[in-house]
């Protein structure tokens, strides 16, 4: 196997970690479940067979073409720092109560992904931020997690990354079960753009958070593109989302704006309202693949097909698709 081979091989996470050369292995950087107790740096390949908590006032710095690949583990294993009760997941993740920095490069990207061969979504749990600000996550791979980037009353600038193969790519909502925390009734604060979700289960759910969602790509999602719900504060624009079950759902949104997006050939619909969903919901000015007003409203879902659902309102529509790229 040439080394172009297995280098593109390993950034997708089908090669095994110290695989990587004429017959040399990489050296691996190996952690078990830990608190960090002072300011960190990853680079080159690291392997994490546990959790990995950030405290407050501590910073994980991730430097470009770092490989962060994430080992197997379930509810039972000891390498899990804080049980598996929200916000924390059973598999191996990055607790971040401090800050993360993973920014990469066009040239020299970062991977988040499974350790294992067989890898499969959910083989680890999240980037998991909890009530930290300042965080950055950019151009990345994210793949295999439970759910790639979680937010619990965060702020985070998540940029110009790929998502797949994930559960979720992103979710993010206000800290409302444990008021013990020092999060807790902090709404999450995310800057979402440029960013690529595909061949996940969901692309971005969101519960009352505050959000801007812009320029991203989402398709080929098994149920849904993006799914807001409850109070949001979120504006979502120049997206395009096509070939997702559902292209846009909607669960007691409100307080969002839908505008300038390309929402089209989406299986189930491109735009619906979930049963709770008896609010109307502002989605003007998109391009849904056609001037064909007929088949425009056949692929959404609301008032019109059961009175007592909200309306989307989608006049004027565009006629022509947006440049969103």
């Amino acid at each position: 196997m040439t080394l172009v081979r297995q280098i593109s091989l390993l950034l997708l996470g089908f090669l095994p970690l110290g695989t990587l050369g004429c017959g040399k292995e990489a050296k691996v950087l190996t952690l078990g479940k830990q608190t960090l107790t002072g300011d960190t740096t990853w680079q080159g390949m690291v392997q994490v067979n546990g959790d990995i908590d950030v405290p407050p006032g501590v910073t994980l710095t991730i430097l470009p073409g770092t490989t962060v690949k994430f080992k197997r583990i379930d509810e039972k294993s000891d390498q899990n720092l804080y049980g598996v009760d929200s916000p924390y997941y059973p598999q191996a993740e990055l607790i971040v109560r401090g800050k993360i920095i993973a920014r990469g490069t066009k040239e020299e990207i970062i991977v988040f992904t499974s350790a294992e061969i067989d890898a499969r979504p959910a083989d680890w749990g999240a980037i998991n931020l909890l009530g930290g600000e300042g965080n950055i996550i950019e151009y990345s791979k994210i793949l295999f997690a439970y759910n790639g980037v979680h937010s619990h009353g965060a702020s985070a600038k998540v940029n110009h990354n790929e998502f797949a193969k994930n559960g979720i790519g992103i979710s993010c909502k206000k800290e409302e079960e444990a008021p013990s925390v020092p999060w807790f009734g902090k709404i999450s604060d995310m800057e979402i753009t440029y960013n690529r979700f595909t061949n996940n289960k969901g692309g971005i759910g969101f519960r009352n958070s505050k959000a801007v969602v812009s320029h991203n790509l989402f398709q080929d999602n098994k149920f849904f593109g993006i799914f807001p719900k409850d109070e949001v504060q979120a504006e979502i624009s120049y997206n395009e989302v096509t070939a997702n079950k559902k292209g846009i759902y909607l669960y007691q949104a409100k307080g969002l704006t839908i505008h300038h997006n390309n929402i089209y050939d989406n299986t189930d619909y491109n735009i619906a309202v979930a049963e709770a969903q008896d609010f109307d919901v502002d989605a003007r000015q998109n391009w849904f693949g056609t001037v064909d007003t007929g088949k425009i409203e056949a692929m959404i879902f609301d008032k019109k097909d059961d009175v007592e659902m909200g309306s989307i309102l989608i006049d004027p529509v565009l006629s022509a698709k947006v440049a969103w790229e």
